[in-house]
């Protein structure tokens, strides 16, 4: 496919050296994670956005999630969660996001254990250089999981922040605004001939929208009436139903969990990162850490889950450290090799509030009454109470590839590699009801203890070769094999690719056929909860043949157009089912990770480009066709919308102020029962647009202010509810943000 750009540029100068770029070194830029070659980014046999620092900068993003709403072929669920934000790529709807592989600097940064994104406020904006976003299947290079695409966030060199002329330098962010939000984001660089550093770190802090106004997360339950607890207990006793109430009433606000508090909305983010690069002539090492510490906000209804007053909150940590050597060994040859370690937990703080009552359906009508349906002697009717848990899961994986480039004459690039990964991966959570789980609470293991050994190899090649001049033409492979412990493990796997670009005059044209496959995590195979007492360890991978079709055109100087589309078929998607089973004579329905059928997704995207003198300009559109086959018969996929339009506009006056504005338009989202999200009662997520600006204005020299405002028309809409969103245990809808103010101190010395 052809790339989409946005504006890059390989070094750090400031809005105005962005500006004073010419489309057309806008458009040749060069990219790395495609290949892992450079490759002309309107070459690359994939398609591509590239999102520069100062294109960040100047949209006055506080975060990293902040971006994906702007881009074309994403569709998100933000709902201050136990992940922040869901993304979902190219119209497919998923769990965890973990089926986009995350990286920064080329270090996957998806959770060993669950495949989760955890796409958060913790990442630093003063440190990144570029953001590369691959669209389609990525197998061929980076094997099981890049299989919707591939995120890469390229931090910044030393270089990019002392320039030429200084071996000191500073880059840095501070600001403050709504809801109590501030955060502190500091790079500092320095260099010495052949040796250079920059550590970066970021702290930051939120109360986040206060979601009390809304009936969903006031925590008054006086809002279910009898009509409520005789639906819910399936009875038509008004006595019975009463009783129900009257019991939920005194434990929900009564009980000696709560230590004297009651029960009230909260959801306050506390997240942290540090990171640093030290190079050596061609050795390269770095380290990052981060801690996420943030509530369940709209993810779960009152009647489930409370927040960090009550100390409810989820924590992961994500520990990385990598080596890297990089050598041209001949003008025709380079060599690459890396090593990674890296530890992934959710730390024993990660804590639960849950009610467990009539009214959510925790208990039902046998805790009431008898066989017989009389109801029972009151000391006998199962009490309500809030369930105070713990969390704890610890995964480690050391990963190595050595990779070589061969240029052996100007028509072949020939790059080829081998990696090898050994891992240490959690079965199931540890979970009770004492702090230090990992200590306190017992093993909820699977056969053969919770923790699993496991080892994978790949081996790639992809081949470019030009025949004819502006005709370039792609072919490519990747073997995988995986094994867990003795005998499982998804085996060998083979995903090939081929591409076809021509480059006549201004256009460029883009044919690309390619497969890959999602190896289900540990959590999806693995992992159980109260609501999922099956787990599945034998699920087989999931596998998309990805067709796609571009063409690119520079109309002129000013202008630059693309369009494209493709159509991707999964085989082997695996999604929740409903199963009943028999233990200890006992029937029990519950839900399992399974294959669920086929999906057959069709999307196009389009982009247009504007540049001229200090004026800048972008639009973008979406139409994404998702469907579930089962039984040949085509099921709507829920949550995505069919089309979206993404607009923005950049100015810059007398080389000191800049204004930005951008607006989001999403259609409306199928849902219902028509939809994968078989329970949820509502037919659709509304529609809505959004405008958002920012106003940058350069104080002294490379000192600045700025007042970003987001959501300007104070717009009331929902994001589509996570998981199975069925109005059962996750919420059907989540507000989002309304109108909200950011102030910025940007230095960079």
């Amino acid at each position: 496919m052809f790339p989409v750009i946005l504006f890059a540029q390989t070094d750090t100068t400031g809005f105005n050296a962005l500006l004073d770029m010419s489309l057309e070194e806008l458009m040749n830029q060069e990219i790395y994670s495609v290949s892992k070659s450079a490759d002309n980014v309107l070459e690359a046999p994939q398609t591509v956005i590239i999102i520069s620092a100062e294109e960040i900068q100047r949209r006055g993003y506080v975060d990293l999630e902040q971006l994906f709403h702007d881009l074309p072929g994403f569709d998100i669920s933000r709902g201050n969660g136990t992940q922040y934000s869901q993304v979902y790529q190219r119209g497919y709807r998923t769990n965890n996001t973990e089926k986009t592989s995350f990286q920064i600097d080329g270090v996957e940064e998806n959770d060993l254990w669950s495949g989760s994104v955890w796409l958060s406020r913790q990442y630093p904006l003063s440190n990144i250089k570029r953001v590369e976003i691959i669209y389609g299947p990525s197998a061929t290079i980076y094997g099981a999981n890049a299989f919707l695409g591939v995120v890469n966030i390229v931090t910044k060199d030393a270089k990019d922040i002392t320039g030429n002329d200084k071996n000191i330098g500073v880059n840095a962010e501070s600001c403050y605004g709504s809801w109590n939000t501030w955060y502190s984001d500091v790079s500092f660089a320095a260099r010495y001939k052949q040796f250079s550093i920059i550590a970066t770190g970021r702290i930051y802090q939120s109360d986040e929208m206060d979601l009390s106004n809304f009936e969903d997360w006031d925590y008054d339950i006086t809002n279910y009436d009898l009509n409520h607890y005789r639906n819910i207990l399936n009875t038509q006793d008004d006595n019975i139903a009463q009783m129900a109430m009257d019991l939920d009433n005194q434990a929900y606000y009564n009980d000696s969990e709560l230590s004297g508090k009651l029960p009230s909305y909260s959801n306050n983010t506390n997240d942290y990162l540090f990171n640093v690069k030290i190079k050596l002539s061609d050795f390269t090492f770095g380290i990052q850490h981060f801690r996420r510490d943030e509530g369940y906000g709209a993810w779960y209804r009152d009647d489930y889950e409370l927040g960090p007053e009550h100390g409810g909150r989820w924590v992961p940590e994500n520990t990385f450290v990598y080596g890297k050597y990089e050598k041209n060994i001949t003008d025709k040859l380079m060599i690459t090799s890396k090593s990674t370690f890296k530890e992934h937990q959710l730390t024993g703080d990660c804590e639960e509030y849950f009610y467990v009552g009539y009214l959510n359906g925790g208990y039902g009508l046998s805790r009431l009454t008898n066989d017989a349906g009389t109801m029972l002697p009151e000391n006998e009717m199962s009490v309500p109470y809030w369930w105070h848990a713990w969390y704890h899961t610890y995964s480690q994986q050391f990963r190595t590839a050595l990779s070589l480039i061969y240029n052996p004459f100007n028509k072949l690039n020939i790059v080829s590699g081998v990696e090898y990964r050994s891992s240490y991966i959690q079965g199931n959570y540890i979970y009770g009801e004492e702090r230090i789980p990992e200590e306190t609470a017992p093993s909820l293991s699977v056969d053969g203890g919770n923790h699993f050994f496991s080892r994978d190899f790949g081996f790639f090649t992809q081949v470019k070769y030009s025949p004819f001049n502006r005709l370039n033409i792609v072919a490519g492979g990747r073997i995988d094999n995986n094994k867990i412990r003795i005998t499982g493990g998804y085996g060998t796997q083979i995903n090939p690719k081929f591409a076809v670009i021509y480059t006549p005059s201004d256009f460029i044209i883009k044919g690309i056929y390619s497969e890959a496959f999602m190896d289900a995590g540990y959590w999806t195979k693995f992992g159980t909860t109260p609501g999922r007492l099956l787990n599945n360890p034998t699920l087989e991978p999931e596998k998309v043949r990805n067709s796609e079709v571009s063409i690119g055109w520079k109309i002129n100087d000013f202008f630059y157009a693309e369009a494209l589309g493709y159509n991707s078929n999964y085989q082997g998607a695996v999604g929740t089912q409903t199963v009943i089973y028999v233990e200890d004579g006992v029937t029990i329905e519950t839900t399992q990770h399974q294959p669920i059928g086929r999906l057959s997704i069709q999307g196009v995207q389009a982009r247009l480009n504007f540049k001229y003198n200090k004026y800048s300009a972008y639009t973008n559109y979406t139409f994404s066709n998702p469907y579930k086959i089962e039984e040949n018969e085509k099921i709507r996929v829920g949550d995505i919308a069919s089309h979206q339009i993404n607009i923005g506009a950049n100015a810059l006056y007398f080389r000191k102020l800049n204004i930005n504005l951008r607006a989001n338009i999403v259609g409306e989202k199928p849902t219902g029962e028509n939809t994968t999200v078989s329970s949820n009662p509502l037919n659709k997520i509304d529609a809505y647009y959004v405008l958002n600006g920012a106003i940058s204005y350069t104080v002294y020299k490379r000192i600045s202010l700025q007042l970003s405002v987001n959501n300007i028309l104070d717009q009331k809409y929902y994001h589509p509810g996570v998981r199975n969103a069925d109005g059962d245990y996750y919420s059907i809808q989540m507000p989002q943000n309304e109108r909200n103010f950011m102030g910025k101190l940007i230095i960079e010395i």
